[in-house]
């Protein structure tokens, strides 16, 4: 497994899950002949009671058309542990299958193989799990990113079908009321829950025009959208700083340091990274989690190795589990490997093999292929 590609992997779906921590508590088809073919040509996978169609998409599309249901589109990739955990505890509830399996035609599609790739570009599809609900036409009704719990799950695919809740209805409602701070603020939702944080912003800066008062109490939430938003940008982190130093209380100060960390790194601005990370240590020194992260996005930018081997051997020491123990040895070998120490990181890449060496040989694959690698480089 390539290191750098694998970074950036994680780091993009782990900046959005940040993301709605907090704000998210939440054609080119073209008609083809009968679906008699299609119980040849495309081959199904159950899971639970639904059977997930694994074939091209114009398929599905021409059942889907000739059942008059929508197409949902789970994208997966070989490496989407939440995309197992959705299959394991949201799709195997007999009421999201029931569901599913009577009033849309789902398929899934491996975002990183074959027209997946394409057809993930089209759809501006970068994390994972997306499920994303299209017209037989190829138009997008709706997307949900990320894992969600069956009666969650089960609410939002239900008001899509429906025509409730949709992008579309939203932007509908925003444009025939313009002024209205409520509907704007269901459309930013709407945004931030699609990780389309630049369209986010722009609802939320309609938001404070609208409600300067803060009557409606989002504007706290519309900040640090915005200040998010800029550090993706030629802006920086500045308003990241502004607003954690305004709100130090608000659970949202806490992300937008860790946001404003992440950013520093991806900048490649070492003086900014490092002092970040001291102001978010400074508050949550047992934050593992934050610093596996910012070990594994300094290791794949190849900056601030120093400060990133300690933040990661601190992270294993306060791992809660084993899993998360062997997660985040592979990250500090990752360091290490990167700072020369080829030796050091064999050892903890073994380390962390040990530990999972009753896990299936899926959850062990990305270990050994990264011990392959650092065993490879060694003369």
């Amino acid at each position: 497994m390539n290191i750098p590609n694998r970074f950036e992997r994680i780091k993009k779906v782990a900046i959005f899950r940040g993301l709605c921590d907090h704000l998210t508590e939440r054609g080119i088809m073209r008609n083809i002949c009968i679906a008699a073919a299609l119980l040849i040509s495309i081959v199904q996978t159950s899971v639970g009671e639904i059977k997930f169609l694994r074939g091209p998409l114009h398929e599905a599309v021409a059942r889907a058309e000739a059942d008059k249901k929508p197409v949902m589109i789970d994208f997966i990739t070989d490496w989407c542990r939440w995309c197992d955990t959705l299959d394991a505890r949201t799709y195997s509830d007999a009421r999201v299958a029931d569901f599913i399996s009577s009033q849309v035609v789902p398929i899934k599609i491996d975002a990183e193989k074959g027209e997946g790739i394409d057809i993930a570009r089209k759809y501006a599809v970068h994390a994972y799990p997306t499920i994303l609900l299209i017209t037989a036409g190829g138009e997008e009704i709706d997307r949900i990113v990320g894992y969600f719990p069956a009666e969650e799950f089960l609410k939002s695919i239900r008001d899509f079908v429906g025509g409730v809740n949709t992008l579309g209805r939203l932007k509908a409602d925003a444009a025939n009321h313009p002024d209205d701070p409520s509907i704007q603020y269901a459309l930013a939702s709407k945004y931030t829950g699609r990780n389309d944080i630049a369209s986010a912003a722009g609802s939320f800066e309609r938001i404070l025009a609208l409600d300067p008062r803060n009557t409606l109490g989002h504007n706290e939430e519309a900040e640090f959208v915005i200040a998010f938003q800029a550090s993706n940008t030629q802006e920086g982190t500045g308003k990241l700083d502004a607003f954690a130093e305004k709100y130090p209380s608000s659970p949202m100060a806490r992300r937008a340091l860790a946001k404003a960390a992440d950013a520093s790194v991806k900048a490649g601005d070492v003086e900014g990274a490092k002092r970040h990370f001291l102001a978010y240590t400074a508050k949550w020194p047992d934050d593992a989690g934050f610093m596996n992260s910012f070990a594994w996005a300094c290791a794949g930018k190849k900056i601030n190795l120093d400060q990133a081997a300690e933040a990661a051997a601190k992270a294993v020491e306060l791992a809660k589990d084993d899993g998360e123990r062997a997660a985040h040895l592979d990250t500090q070998a990752t360091v290490e490997y990167n700072r020369a120490n080829v030796d050091r990181a064999i050892s903890l890449e073994e380390k962390a093999l040990d530990i999972l060496k009753n896990a299936t040989p899926k959850e062990r694959k990305g270990y050994e292929e990264t011990l392959t690698k650092f065993k490879s480089g060694t003369k």
